[in-house]
């Protein structure tokens, strides 16, 4: 309910962020010591162990439903399951599948270096640790690769059926047009099924 006190008018919204040098800072420029920023702590920490006898499982789709439904538990928005046999095996390197997860992004944090730009960033690699943890925890080898570019991602994201690609070459997903942001992709021996 609004009411106003003279010019006041309460509550108080603003038209937006535009012209804040504040906000712009936050989300635009980069951090002065790569370690304040959270994604690059993340990145450094060591992956676990595999534990040496794995667990019994429930049939591959339902192995594929468990991992989306811990993805979607930790925010992730989508997530897909691909087959890597399909793909090149330079990128497969062995693994048969990739776990695909995509998380909101309302600023494109390849595009927004600043520690707010980055929190879409910091959201994806939040999901794929954990995912990955639990994987290697259940005595399956699980590792996420860090050096797929955007575009590796995106094509893999389009083959785990989540979007298409744009003309300019960007994925798009129905929910949240370009407003997404693919994380680290895991790659697996998990026995699921693949998506796409």
């Amino acid at each position: 309910m609004a009411f106003s006190l003279g010019s006041l008018r309460l509550p108080w919204r603003r038209s937006g962020n535009e012209g804040d040098p504040y906000w712009d800072a936050f989300i635009n420029r980069p951090p002065a010591d790569v370690l304040n920023s959270i994604p690059e702590i993340i990145r450094r920490a060591p992956q676990g162990n595999v534990f040496p006898t794995p667990s019994e499982l429930h049939s591959p789709n339902v192995m594929s439903s468990h991992v989306k439904e811990l993805a979607s538990y930790l925010h992730g928005k989508l997530t897909g399951i691909v087959d890597l046999g399909k793909q090149d095996p330079e990128l497969a390197q062995g693994y048969p599948f990739g776990i695909v997860c995509a998380v909101k992004a309302e600023y494109d944090p390849y595009t927004s270096p600043g520690v707010g730009g980055q929190a879409a960033l910091q959201d994806g690699q939040y999901v794929v640790f954990i995912l990955a943890s639990w994987i290697r925890e259940m005595g399956f080898r699980a590792t996420i690769k860090v050096e797929t570019s955007r575009e590796q991602r995106e094509r893999l994201a389009v083959a785990a059926g989540l979007g298409t690609l744009t003309s300019a070459g960007r994925l798009t997903v129905p929910k949240y047009g370009t407003k997404i942001h693919i994380a680290d992709i895991i790659f697996t021996d998990l026995p699921m099924l693949a998506d796409g």
